[in-house]
């Protein structure tokens, strides 16, 4: 993906509703190829490399709403849209429960997104509470959340205006 543009980003509508349906997938076509990725509960993300989905039939659900492939669901998508990806990460998120008849906190990494830097820019596609969550920028890094970046890897926020990225 590094090195090539989106050049279409595509999510669920739900034309009764006139809101982006965050349930189902997210499409991003970059250069000539597409990946599709989608949250569906804590543990579960898929990513997918030339998924099949036809972007011009309604998707279906197990109710009756009307649902449609737009580009404009999301103003996250429409940002990374003629952007060319500059890197590419998988995002953790450490996820801890607490044992309340004794105090022990256990913990374990989990898959939560897929980042692209886009120049000076990015998009994050994450999990957020079952279901796709969208964010222009970069993932956060901090004690619970982590990136592995593909190389090239971004670097940190420079000062005043300069690159972003190498």
């Amino acid at each position: 993906m590094v090195g090539r543009t989106v050049a279409r980003a595509w999510g669920v509508w739900i034309v009764e509703e006139n809101e982006w349906f965050a349930d189902l997938p997210v499409i991003l076509e970059i250069g000539s190829q597409r990946v599709t990725v989608c949250v569906n509960r804590l543990e579960d993300l898929s990513i997918t490399w030339d998924d099949p989905i036809d972007t011009t039939t309604g998707p279906t659900w197990w109710n009756d709403w009307t649902l449609q492939w737009r580009s404009d669901v999301h103003p996250a998508l429409q940002d990374a849209v003629g952007r060319t990806v500059t890197a590419v990460g998988l995002t953790e998120y450490d996820f801890r429960l607490t044992d309340l008849s004794n105090g022990q906190v256990s913990s374990a990494w989990v898959l939560t997104g897929l980042a692209l830097a886009l120049g000076d820019t990015g998009l994050w596609v994450h999990n957020a509470c079952d279901e796709n969550g969208l964010q222009t920028g970069l993932p956060p890094e901090d004690h619970e959340h982590r990136t592995t970046w593909l190389d090239p890897a971004p670097r940190a926020t420079p000062p005043h205006g300069a690159p972003f990225f190498r």
